[in-house]
């Protein structure tokens, strides 16, 4: 539940050892630097670094080499031995072979499509016997090539005498005949005026030379050929790279090293022949990268407290135990928290994994669950699927409970009687009652322990008027328990005085939260500023107002518990009566294994859904902001 204590660390040493000390920092891992100009401001002698990274054009070109092969690049931890030199050569000529290479291959597939274009268009015409240059050399007459449509060709046969022009298909498609048509030049133009009304589409063809059958005949060869040369050149770069993958992953993360490394020294200041960097470290680690930037001679390293740099936010590193370390993602979605705030995971561990097991129990479908998780984690590389695995384990062990094994609620009864019980205890259908009970119970447990959490962290932050006179506070927790005790008290008669309850469990809690503001101030060191005396009153009954309400509504919204245990056992009991009507067999079966699939897909989802709410809407919303900054220590990596 704890955020790891950080120090933050101020470097000084030689300008020329700046380099080593920010590989030692990066090796570390757990190092996250701050800007010097937060130290130095506009002193005078100092100089921030801003120098052009000469490693960065080459880490580009080598981003699109592994880009144009189709492939990531694979970063080599152990690659301190390459020679950069090396690297920069290996590197250049190969992205200028792929853009030679690329543009080539530009050329020749405009070429590609050309010819392309050129063979769809003659084998329109291939079974003409005609040179087509006789055709386009002609004086006195004119050829063009086209579709014309059925209609247009049965429409034609009136027109050909008054236009003194003929029409020879030779070959057909679904909306007409291809062709040409032709006429003597001095009549062309009324040709092609009366062609056009008949929606002749013309075909512009190039100059070839021979028929039309010859002609096709040459262009695919030539495409052939020009495919094939494409091919081979593509292929000799492929293989080339290949065979050279690791030695091209090793120069990659060279200059991907030398690149970042580079880039950290725009955090740090120049003063004359010496350099000052400064950052962030966990207090677990500040000894250990301590001793490692003391083995650099005449370098000096200075720790301190959070608290001693006040204008400066640390970093959030939050530490969990493995049990809990899971949970951490959902945290994350809602906010990291800040340095002085308490970690809600381990909280969030708890609640959702029991409310979740709670509302999906069922031994078998919570140990699919269980193993569905278990693939996504370990197959898929999905955090969600850790969440799964506990989850699935808690809805098993409450399945186990309830007597329900795949909506079979019948199934564990050996088992209870094995136990001394007549039959199971808990029937869900027949609890109704008791899960709402239950369910409202977990919610005024839930929502009181969230107000202590709010406590703790207020103190923690020194907010002390919101740690006592806060709503989610110590009169908080006072007004709302006793306002659960008196609805208690009302219907079970606990004996409790209800004018000693109102009176110091209602009355003065309301007054010290209608006060809250002021108080707070005070409490604070603070002179309280109130304004106007009527706005503040008006301001704040409504504001309690709301609070009073909100306090009912947070705990009815707990309701939802018990609704989808009803639920969950309401759905197999529909699948497990349309089997009974089936009359067992095949048919059952396949009815029950799909309704199973159907509650765990689909109820799965909806509870983890839920179940999240209630976490981040009447747990989280009581004590937790999740504004802080993620500590992102230095590192190298292949991205």
């Amino acid at each position: 539940m704890a955020v790891e204590k950080m120090k933050l660390l101020s470097i000084l040493g030689r300008y020329d050892d700046l380099d080593r000390v920010i590989d030692i920092c990066i090796e570390s891992e757990n190092f996250q630097p701050e800007s010097a100009s937060e130290f130095m401001g506009d002193s005078e002698g100092f100089s921030y670094l801003s120098e052009e990274n000469p490693y960065s054009f080459r880490l580009m070109k080598a981003k699109e080499i592994f880009e144009h092969f189709g492939t990531v690049p694979e970063f080599v931890e152990d690659c301190s031995q390459v020679d950069v030199e090396e690297a920069n050569r290996r590197i250049d000529n190969l992205y200028e072979t792929i853009k030679t290479i690329t543009d080539h291959d530009t050329v020749v597939d405009t070429k590609i499509e050309d010819i392309k274009r050129a063979v769809e268009q003659l084998s329109h015409f291939e079974h003409m016997d005609i040179n087509l240059d006789d055709v386009f050399d002609c004086d006195y007459i004119r050829v063009r090539f086209g579709r014309l449509p059925f209609d247009g060709f049965e429409k034609l046969k009136k027109y050909n005498k008054d236009i003194s022009s003929i029409f020879y298909p030779d070959s057909s498609d679904d909306v007409g005949y291809w062709g040409m048509y032709v006429t003597p030049i001095d009549r062309a133009a009324e040709a092609d005026r009366v062609y056009a009304s008949l929606f002749f589409e013309r075909l512009r063809l190039p100059s070839y030379s021979g028929t039309p059958a010859t002609t096709l005949a040459k262009l695919k060869e030539e495409l052939k050929v020009m495919q094939e040369s494409k091919k081979e050149i593509d292929e000799s770069g492929d293989n080339y790279f290949e065979e050279h993958t690791d030695l091209f992953n090793l120069y990659y993360s060279k200059i991907k090293t030398l690149n970042d490394s580079f880039e950290v020294r725009k955090f740090a200041a120049k003063y004359h022949s010496s350099f000052f960097l400064a950052g962030w470290v966990p207090k677990s680690a500040e000894k250990e990268l301590v001793d490692k930037l003391h083995s650099v001679d005449g370098v000096e390293v200075e720790s301190a407290e959070p608290k001693d740099f006040k204008k400066l936010t640390p970093p959030t590193k939050m530490k969990n135990s493995p049990l809990t370390r899971a949970y951490k993602f959902y945290t994350e979605i809602y906010g990291v928290p800040s340095y002085n705030e308490i970690d809600p995971t381990p909280l969030i561990a708890v609640v959702y994994t029991l409310l979740y097991g709670i509302m999906f129990a069922d031994l078998g479908q919570g140990i699919v669950l269980a193993l569905v998780g278990t693939f996504m984690f370990k197959k898929m590389g999905m955090r969600l699927g850790k969440i799964l695995i506990p989850c699935g384990i808690s809805a098993a062990l409450f399945g186990t409970a309830f007597g329900s094994v795949f909506g079979n609620e019948e199934l564990l009864n050996p088992m209870f009687r094995a136990f001394g019980f007549e039959e199971k205890p808990i029937h869900i259908m027949d609890s109704a009652l008791m899960f709402i009970v239950v369910s409202i119970v977990l919610g005024v447990a839930v929502i009181i322990v969230s107000m202590f959490f709010n406590v703790f962290s207020s103190i923690k932050k020194r907010d002390f008027g919101s740690a006592v006179f806060g709503h989610n506070g110590i009169s908080g927790i006072v007004l709302y328990s006793s306002l659960i005790l008196l609805l208690i008290n009302m219907f079970m008669g606990l004996g409790i005085s209800t004018k000693a309850l109102a009176i110091g469990g209602i009355l003065v809690p309301v007054i010290l939260i209608f006060l809250h503001h002021p108080l707070g101030e005070i409490v604070c060191g603070r002179k309280p500023k109130i304004g106007s005396v009527s706005d503040f009153i008006i301001e704040n009954f409504f504001e309690l107002f709301e609070v009073i309400l909100s306090y009912m509504s947070n705990t009815l919204s707990f309701l939802r518990v018990g609704a989808f245990v009803l639920i969950h056992a309401c759905m197999m009991s529909t699948f497990a009566a349309l089997a009974g009507i089936t009359g067992g067999g095949v048919a059952a079966v396949i009815i029950m294994i799909f309704g199973n699939i159907f509650v765990i897909a689909l109820e799965g989802l909806l509870v983890g859904i839920q179940v999240l709410r209630l976490n981040f809407y009447e747990i989280f919303s009581r004590f937790y902001d999740g504004d802080g900054i993620p500590f992102t220590p230095l590192k190298i990596n292949a991205e």
